[in-house]
């Protein structure tokens, strides 16, 4: 299998560049902020059922 390579280093600078704007980009949250928004979901949707159908 033949691995080609680009030579235009310009392109090469923009893809380093974009790669390292989308890991900025991407954030990530600890467990504990997880479980609450999961619970604050789950709540969420308890108040709906409870409105909406009365339980």
């Amino acid at each position: 299998m033949k691995t080609t390579t680009s030579s235009n280093s310009k392109t090469n600078k923009e893809l380093v560049k974009s790669a390292q704007h989308i890991q900025q980009k991407s954030t990530f949250i600890s467990e504990a902020d997880y479980y609450d928004y999961e619970a604050e979901l789950v709540q969420e949707k308890s108040d709906y059922y409870h409105l909406r159908y009365g339980y």
